[in-house]
């Protein structure tokens, strides 16, 4: 395999493929400048293998390789080494392939390959850990129960022609891997074995590997680790038929389904042939570019205008080696539901005229600027996480020639033959090869027959009824002399197509981040940097002013004034994106304070000014009463509302959270308040809101990538004056504040889960640091790098507590925090105590971590804080993070790898012992607590009843200082039990204790 790889122009990396005697397919990649290393292997064995009384087995398959094997026997060695440098180990399964990927520190591969290897020569599938690991499938089900998406999809493929593979359940669950080949006589274990020998072969693996060594060393490598990997000499996805059709009549028609959030969605389901055979002609490409587009003169375009639809996508979303569902899906609006029909219509009109019948010059003209951009786009790739990298890698080996592997997906490589366009309209895109779903809540069903038969799908419970499609309607639909609807049309020409794409300094420069504006409206920062050899820069603008969070009205003003810009500068901003220049608005930020509005741009340099100046313009200008304005108002409040309401359907774990920031941050508001004031919000109060917020402005600003000082200052300068703020005055600074709790207390929020029909319960337990210096940082991460692991090991692996598992640093408006996540079927109360109990323990291994370990866990963490950017766009978002704290320390990960690197055993138990310990008189903590479904029924057929109710969230407990509210339950290895302590808490509301708290003012 001698090939050459068609590699980007500023892709410096080596590659080398190479098939080992097992034929096993390689592809190796050398980056000497990187100081992260990968892999990832793919093999063709997936979903669709099965058997109909294992269901989920390739995926139980996929969990049960992570735990160990013949040359490395422990359970959690390889995430457990993963995790001690600097990486992560994870994989998926889908229906046609499951792919295994880790990244870690680049010194580490070799012992990293070593390991990795043992997965696919000599699994050991031992007894105990296959019983305790179903447990953990089950909990990964019970996760996903109320997710529409994975509702959607079961459901499609359980409605599947009879006894076809297509129709069975993927994610398995403990009924389909324990209950069922139980109740045939089998054992579990005994499928696994036949699964893995059966299904896997090294001759339908492929491997991607990148590290800083040479290539001659990475071979060395990989033939010594691999070649024991037997080979079976098997097909892909042996045994599944790529003649036998799923798709039958009955699967096709019209599906309505009653979604678990409030949805309102039209898809359009055709099958046809994999396209993956097609990838140098791409002719399906052509059809999602027209489809999806969202410019003027698509489909999105005019059903927004008629206010039937917020959003529409189209494309292969659903491929696999037998097959592809090409699928059109639109977001409906309250207006557009009834109307479903008559969207229909314009569908089949857009395809038989636009597609079909449009004109070949335009036809040719798409063709053209889809190849030109998709050339430079590759062309100019900017890197991507080395995991990500080398798992498209072994993936794109799965699918494509090893030559071709960085450009098959992307590229165009022949002339596209017209006539297949055409054919495959005329044979996939009928009515008589098509699935509808309409899927809206029960009541609001448009058209729906008095004697419909609803039914339930087996996996997740989806209500859901059928019915054919009537001839009238397939005549109707298909019948290409109906006339096409005013204003439908190919898309126009993109402007923002780039014209230059030369660099402006030598390839390689990088100066240090300098202010170029610096008034009392504008601090602008700029870095001049080609080190990523590709013609792209990226921009951050924040117009800051506290107005914003004055109050929960005005705070939902904001919101609508950010939903109505996406809106108006959609078509403009979707041009640009299909031209490699994206723009996002947003008005929260997850890593940086945010009072205001945070634009983002990145892509391209050449045609970044305009699209910088074009939308501040328009910011501006923006009027949200007029005519045209107005209905685009309409549409996204109620669109807005559908999102607060649909909040109440998120995992049990983020209503944790999201309680956690109610306790400490301010100011904050909650669903219920803004959902409120969004009732009576008119667009004429958002006009107000804009003068008062616009009028006084700090706009901060920050430039990276192929730009120079010069035109930075010119156009940052020239695209803020389209606004003309003032100075912010002292009442409209931002204040950003954290509650400053009490030393010792523990404060603890109870409440049912919101969703009633979510099985799992969740805690949320914050343990407050106080001011968020550096040193505290790095002490933090660096005791979650020890603890996050062992605690997931414990708690999810051992202890089968749930699926979410996690410790994490946690560092707002300048106020750190340790935040220990579980979610479970068990109740919260429960979960607390097994987080004492692990804690305790903890505290006596952190005590006898040896000095190798602990140095291990430093150099890891080290060589995480000191990974390089990617890419301009990841740049300046790194730097971005300094301006908006106002902390502008642009070398943090160097002065925090030095404090690292200097830190003792002795400062992080002590640590540890004040802010984290059982018992400690000085641990500080809030612990949010989510009961759900699971928990209460338990309790109920315990003869138990939770004093819980409705109102509970309204008030919150303070116990007193030293207290354990949850005791260190007793535990058979345990010597003795930590005697339980009986605190008496105040009950306080929840608006009281945020009017009575203290408060951290530390974000300037």
């Amino acid at each position: 395999m001698a090939s050459a790889i068609r590699k980007p122009d500023a892709d410096a990396r080596d590659y080398r493929l190479i098939k080992l005697d097992n034929e096993l397919e390689i592809v190796l990649v050398s980056d000497p400048e990187t100081n992260i290393a990968a892999a990832a292997l793919a093999v063709a064995a997936g979903q669709l293998q099965d058997p109909p009384e294992v269901q989920g087995l390739a995926h139980f398959c996929e969990h049960m390789l992570f735990l160990g094997n013949e040359k490395y026997p422990g359970e959690s060695d390889f995430d457990s080494f993963c995790a001690s440098s600097a990486g992560y180990s994870n994989a998926w399964t889908s229906m046609d392939r499951t792919v295994y990927h880790f990244m870690l520190a680049h010194d580490k591969l070799h012992d990293a390959l070593d390991r990795f290897s043992g997965f696919f020569s000599c699994p050991l599938f031992t007894e105990d850990l296959t019983d305790r690991e179903l447990m953990a499938i089950d909990s990964e089900n019970n996760k996903n129960l109320q997710e529409d998406a994975r509702r959607e999809f079961q459901l499609w493929r359980s409605t599947a022609k009879a006894n076809h593979p297509l129709q069975r359940f993927g994610t398995g669950s403990y009924k389909t891997l324990h209950d069922m080949p139980e109740a045939t006589g089998t054992n579990i274990r005994d499928h696994l074995m036949s699964f893995y020998k059966n299904c896997y072969s090294a001759n339908i693996m492929k491997l991607a590997v990148l590290g800083r060594e040479d290539l001659d060393t990475q071979e060395k490598w990989v033939r010594e680790f691999f070649a024991a990997v037997p080979n079976n000499k098997l097909e892909p996805l042996a045994g599944v038929s790529a003649t036998d059709d799923p798709f039958d009549e009955g699967w096709k028609g019209v599906f309505r389904i009653v979604p678990v959030k409030e949805r309102r969605k039209l898809v359009f389901y055709f099958p046809m042939e994999s396209t993956y055979g097609n990838y140098k002609q791409k002719p399906t490409r052509f059809l999602s570019h027209c489809i999806g587009h969202e410019g003027a003169g698509s489909l999105l375009s005019l059903l927004k205008k008629k206010g039937w639809a917020t959003d529409l996508s189209a494309g292969t979303g659903t491929q696999s080696t037998h097959f592809a569902l090409f699928e059109i899906s639109i977001t409906l609006t309250e207006e557009g539901l009834p109307n479903y029909e008559s969207v229909i219509q314009m569908v089949f009109q857009y395809i038989n005229h636009c597609l079909r019948q449009g004109e070949q010059e335009a036809r040719e003209r798409i063709r053209k600027e889809c190849e030109q951009l998709a050339d430079l786009s590759f062309r100019f790739r900017s890197k991507t996480r080395e995991d990500s990298f080398t798992e498209q890698l072994a993936c794109n080996l799965t699918r494509y020639p090893g030559e071709e592997v960085l450009c098959a997906p992307d590229l165009f490589f022949d002339p596209l033959d017209w006539s297949k366009i055409d054919a495959i309209i005329d044979k996939s895109f009928s009515p008589s090869n098509l699935r509808i779903h309409i899927i809206a809540p029960q009541s609001e069903q448009p058209g729906l027959e008095a004697d419909a038969v609803w039914k339930e799908e087996q996996w997740y419970g989806t209500k859901y009824c059928w019915k054919p499609l009537g001839p009238e309607l397939m005549t109707k639909w298909a019948d290409k002399a109906t006339p096409c609807q005013a204003g439908l049309h190919l898309p126009l020409p993109n402007p923002y197509t780039p014209e230059s794409s030369a660099l402006k300094a030598p390839q390689g420069a990088a100066t240090a981040p300098k202010k170029v504006i610096d008034t009392d409206t504008i601090q602008c920062w700029h870095v001049l940097d080609t080190s990523f050899g590709v013609p792209k820069a990226a921009c951050h603008v924040q117009l800051n002013n506290f107005v914003t969070e004055a109050s929960a009205r005005w705070a939902v003003c904001l919101r609508m004034m950010l939903e109505v810009i996406q809106e108006v500068t959609n078509e403009e901003a979707y041009d640009a994106e299909e031209a490699g220049l994206v723009f996002d608005i947003s008005n929260t930020s997850a890593n940086s304070p945010c009072s205001g509005l945070r634009l983002t741009f990145k892509g391209y340099d050449d045609k970044m000014p305009k699209l910088v100046s074009t939308i501040l313009k328009l910011i501006g200008n923006l009027d949200f009463a007029s005519p045209e304005n107005q209905a685009v108002f309409d549409l996204v409040k109620e669109k807005t509302m559908t999102d607060y309401r649909n909040r109440r359907f998120q995992q049990p774990y983020h209503h944790g959270m999201t309680t956690a920031a109610s306790l400490c941050e301010h100011p904050f508001w909650d669903r219920e308040e803004r959902m409120a004031e969004l009732e009576t919000v008119t667009s004429k109060d958002v006009n107000e809101f804009k003068k008062l917020y616009l009028s006084e402005l700090l706009c901060e600003v920050m430039v990276v990538g192929n730009f120079t000082a010069e035109e930075t200052a010119k156009f940052v300068s020239e695209a803020i004056a389209s606004i003309s703020p003032k100075p912010l005055s002292p009442a409209n600074v931002p204040k950003l504040r954290i509650s400053k709790l009490a030393e010792g207390v523990t404060v603890l929020h109870e409440q049912l889960g919101p969703d009633p029909d979510a099985l799992d319960s969740a805690i949320c337990t914050q343990f407050q640091l106080g001011e968020s210096t550096l040193k505290q940082q790095v002490l933090l991460e660096l005791l979650c790098q020890v603890m996050d692991k062992d605690m997931y090991s414990q708690l999810r692996t051992t202890e089968q507590l749930g699926y979410i598992v996690a410790a994490v640093s946690h560092n707002k408006w300048q106020v750190g925090s340790l935040r220990c996540l579980v979610q479970s079927v068990h109740p919260p109360s429960y979960l607390e105590g097994r987080l004492e109990n692990f804690l305790k323990k903890f505290e006596k291994k952190l005590q006898d971590l040896s000095a190798e370990e602990l140095t291990e866990h430093i150099e890891s963490l080290v060589t995480k804080k000191l990974e390089k950017d990617r890419s301009a766009a990841r740049k300046c978002e790194r730097l971005m993070q300094e301006v908006a704290s106002h902390t502008y320390m642009f070398d943090k990960r160097e002065q925090g790898a030095a404090l690292l690197q200097a830190l003792t055993k002795e400062e992080l138990c002590a640590f540890y012992m004040r802010f984290v310990a059982v018992g400690s008189p000085t641990r500080t903590r809030t612990s949010c607590h989510v009961l759900g479904r699971s928990a209460v029924e338990a309790m109920k057929a315990g003869g138990e009843a939770t004093d819980l109710t409705p109102e509970s969230k309204l008030n919150v407990l303070e116990f007193p200082a030293g207290s354990v509210p949850f005791p260190v339950p007793p535990d058979d290895d345990a010597e003795d039990a930590t005697p339980p302590v009986l605190p008496t808490p105040v009950q306080k509301s929840l608006k009281d204790f945020r009017k009575d708290v203290a408060m951290f003012e530390l974000q300037k």
